[in-house]
């Protein structure tokens, strides 16, 4: 898959075989946490980022944080759905 994007192939192979992905500090803060959830969206991979860190750690990326992308599901779609009936 060749794409112009700024996301590195080996997060969109991550993506497709396992839902998920461990993207790493560097990649969240070269593009930002918006920019990086855009273009995920664009190339058909609606994510969601958590960053899991040190509750001490009250920057925006934390150095000793792990960043992990999940693919958005048909079930996350429902209960967002649901919530607003």
């Amino acid at each position: 898959m060749a794409t112009q994007s700024k996301i590195p192939e080996w997060i969109l192979q991550c993506l497709d075989q396992y839902g998920n992905c461990a993207c790493g500090r560097a990649i969240t803060k070269k593009l930002g946490k918006d920019k990086l959830l855009e273009e995920l969206e664009a190339l058909g991979y609606p994510c969601t980022l958590e960053i899991l860190a040190d509750q001490k750690e009250k920057a925006a990326y934390p150095k000793d944080g792990t960043y992990i992308l999940t693919m958005k599901t048909e079930d996350y779609y429902t209960e967002e759905d649901d919530e607003d009936y």
